[in-house]
């Protein structure tokens, strides 16, 4: 990835990064924020399944957790697949004016298993090569960072929807919808996971908000006012850099068995048999793209226009498709491609 280059042949993948002159070398060719004008080498994209998803795999046998790792890639495929046809483009041109369809992007994903705490979070983080060959003149150019960066929250929310309907067909697990912390959008979680093994397993949330209300009352004393609703997200962020640990590499046999001691107090002595419990729950149908009316969609529609719009004096197309995504995460389908036709 550092060398833009083929990881077989090693030959370069179109015109080498130009660096900057204080550049101390290869290292410095590193992830984008979306911010840093330093070329990049790759982009970071994480998926990571909701709390419930990652506890019930945490405390499954092992047939199970295979089921809910496998759903779980397939997710991120599906994912991937969609952003090869409709969000990742290259640009030529001169400032970049004509957008490029690519062939397809060269990616390496990388599975963690818990949390920086230590709690059950299964994620995944996708490098994506910062090089794809255009589709009109077979030249390899840099990926259009603007329009990946756009799309980030999009490309979750859409794993999140797929995820749930693979766990549904695979499990037979039926969800709920609760209520967030931080914010008015609600979440889904499994039905049958209760939110007090959710927090018990959230520690690193806890702390990040602990010390998120220490900054508060310094920031008030600083500025005479309360923070705005932008300036508490900035001092979350602080305080998530602030009281981020080292990270520890543990056997994940060893991480499961210490997750099993602390669930016994929240779901009993047999924490295998509660996961298996949580199947066939679903009595919702699966449904077709072509089952939702007009009327339906129509209504779906407005809603998004008018949520998006109550929190965003400006919005783009993919804070819309987000907004959908979320809107029906409530809704089981089929397949994947009635999901995203939908």
């Amino acid at each position: 990835l550092g060398m833009c280059a083929d990881p077989i042949t090693g030959q370069p993948l179109g015109r080498p990064p130009i660096r900057p002159r204080s550049s101390l070398g290869a290292r410095d060719t590193v992830l984008s924020s979306g911010t840093n004008r330093t070329p990049v080498a790759g982009f970071d994209l994480t998926f990571s399944p909701s709390k419930s998803i990652s506890t019930a795999w945490a405390l499954a046998d092992g047939a199970t957790k295979a089921t809910i790792y496998n759903c779980h890639r397939r997710a991120i495929e599906v994912v991937l697949t969609y952003a090869e046809r409709e969000v990742f483009h290259s640009r030529s041109g001169k400032n970049g004016v004509v957008q490029e369809d690519v062939e397809g992007v060269v990616a390496a994903a990388f599975t963690h298993w818990d949390s920086r705490a230590g709690d059950p979070q299964l994620h995944d983080h996708v490098v994506v090569a910062n090089r794809a060959r255009s589709v009109s003149d077979g030249v390899w150019r840099t990926l259009d960072s603007r329009g990946l960066f756009k799309s980030v929250v999009m490309l979750g929310e859409l794993h999140q929807g797929v995820l749930a309907d693979l766990l549904t067909q695979e499990l037979g697990w039926d969800w709920d919808e609760r209520s967030r912390r931080h914010s008015n959008q609600v979440r889904w979680e499994v039905t049958g996971v209760p939110e007090t093994l959710l927090a018990e397993f959230s520690q690193r949330a806890a702390a990040i908000e602990e010390r998120k209300e220490v900054l508060m009352p310094a920031f008030e004393a600083a500025h005479g006012r309360p923070p705005t609703t932008t300036e508490i997200i900035k001092l979350r962020q602080r305080a998530t850099l602030e009281t981020r640990p080292l990270k520890e590499h543990r056997p994940l046999g060893a991480m499961t068995e210490g997750w099993r001691q602390r669930a016994e107090h929240h779901v009993g002595s047999d924490p295998q048999a509660w996961v298996a419990g949580l199947s066939d729950r679903n009595d919702l149908p699966l449904l077709r793209a072509g089952d939702l009316a007009d009327e339906i969609l129509s209504d779906a529609a407005s809603v998004t226009i008018r949520k998006v719009s109550e929190r965003r004096a400006t919005f783009s197309r993919a804070n819309i498709l987000a907004e959908v995504h979320r809107q029906f995460h409530g809704v089981r389908f089929a397949s994947p491609d009635d999901r995203i036709a939908v």
